[in-house]
């Protein structure tokens, strides 16, 4: 059989600041006397990425007020301030490695759209976005997260190619074209990265490495290896990925083609999250993915997944692959847990999402969002898969019907505190991480 390895990465750090911060001022010019509230911003990244950013605030009726450029001098986080009038501000902050890569409106609402500058490669981008309100003579401090919204396809390489292909492409779609000042993603035209392979020094062996940064996938991948011989038409091989592919990670995506009957492709794709360590994931397909069709769940295995389906599942640990958030052992029922974060989820396409979800094997239920007790489990067990990429994660649960996000803080003695708030909708700066209920 043919294997195909992911390994995902957790989803992206709650940024803390380290040192403190220099603060540059500016004053609004405006002809309202009464702009005597002074609002201070403070970016925050981790250490080695630049703190520094440009702010975009807009008033209480998304009207472009100006644009703040926040001072940290090479530290973890970086501020500004302004004298405002009083009022209902959003502030949506852009840190690029360089905007000269974007198209930014002149005269943008939290809603415009950032898109690749003509001729441009995609950049580092990172998004931070926040509202406030000021009452006349506040002196109100905003904290601004700055997360990741892009990810990097770093190598592709596919092993065993046989002497007669003349070339090897890899193609990888949909990924999101573009994404608002506010850090939604754009649905409208998605996009496809492909790639043409060069011969390596190894035999058979074909490679490319990219590096490239675009935005995350559109729900789940489908990868595509085309092999061109001469005089022939194309052989070519798709496969659906288990899961979307998130920003800030990085991919390097390893097909190894074979030739006895019935197998003909194997491979993986491993993702290294830029402030952390892979989690593995194992899945295989076979011949049912050549042509235009396109494997799923019910064509992969269990194999390497650390978890026996013979044995009945334990809570806090492994089944099938999954990490185990509740067992009822009376009748038969248990809870697992979505093996990735996400931060991709809006409003509007979080059932979308909930619904394209590769399932565990077999199971014929939907993916929910966990209940707060739910929540509080695998957040307290030091060995629920990738919870944590700093100390303080929020996610997002349901108590009594309602939405509210669930922030939790893990303290230095190992200890978990909770914090239960209401959720007005989804949001980049929140973790999606998503249950399903399966009968054993």
């Amino acid at each position: 059989m043919k294997h195909f390895i992911h390994s995902a990465a957790a989803i992206m750090s709650s940024f803390v600041c380290l040192v403190s911060c220099t603060e540059q001022e500016s004053d609004l010019l405006s002809a309202n006397q009464s702009s005597n509230s002074q609002l201070s911003v403070v970016t925050h990244t981790r250490e080695g990425e630049t703190p520094i950013a440009s702010v975009y605030l807009f008033n209480g009726s998304n009207a472009f007020v100006r644009t703040l450029q926040t001072d940290g001098s090479g530290y973890t986080s970086a501020s500004a301030s302004v004298k405002l009038p009083e009022g209902t501000y959003t502030l949506c902050a852009l840190s690029p490695s360089d905007l000269s890569h974007f198209q930014i409106p002149e005269t943008p609402t939290p809603t415009s759209v950032i898109t690749l500058a003509e001729g441009q490669t995609m950049s580092d981008l990172l998004i931070g976005t926040a509202t406030t309100t000021l009452s006349d003579g506040d002196n109100e401090v905003v904290d601004l997260e700055l997360r990741r919204k892009v990810l990097e396809l770093s190598s592709i390489t596919i092993s065993q190619v046989p002497t007669d292909v003349t070339g090897v492409a890899v193609s990888i779609a949909p990924f999101y074209s573009a994404i608002q000042f506010n850090g939604e993603y754009v649905e409208a035209d998605p996009v496809t990265a492909t790639f043409t392979l060069a011969t390596t020094a190894t035999d058979g062996v074909w490679q490319a490495t990219p590096q490239q940064l675009v935005f995350p996938s559109k729900g789940v991948p489908t990868i595509t290896v085309t092999f061109t011989r001469d005089n022939e038409d194309p052989s070519i091989y798709t496969y659906e990925t288990e899961s979307a592919f998130t920003a800030n990670n990085k991919y390097n995506i390893v097909g190894t083609y074979t030739e006895p009957l019935g197998v003909t492709l194997s491979g993986g794709i491993t993702s290294q999250e830029w402030p952390a360590d892979p989690v593995a994931v194992d899945f295989e397909f076979d011949e049912s993915n050549a042509g235009n069709n396109s494997g799923g769940e019910e064509g992969g295995s269990n194999a390497g997944s650390g978890g026996d389906t013979s044995d009945p599942p334990v809570a806090g640990q492994i089944y099938n692959g999954y990490y185990v958030v509740s067992v009822d052992a009376t009748n038969s029922e248990a809870v697992l847990l979505s093996k990735n974060n996400r931060t991709d989820v809006t409003d509007k396409n979080y059932q979308t999402i909930l619904s394209n979800m590769a399932k565990p094997q077999g199971v014929t239920g939907n993916w929910r969002i966990p209940t707060v007790t739910e929540c509080q489990a695998f957040l307290s067990d030091p060995s629920t898969p990738g919870v944590f990429a700093a100390n303080k994660e929020s996610y997002y649960c349901y108590k009594e019907g309602a939405l509210n996000r669930c922030q939790a803080e893990k303290l230095s003695d190992g200890t978990v505190t909770f914090n239960l708030m209401s959720a007005d909708g989804f949001t980049s700066l929140v973790n999606f991480r998503p249950v399903i209920d399966i009968s054993y």
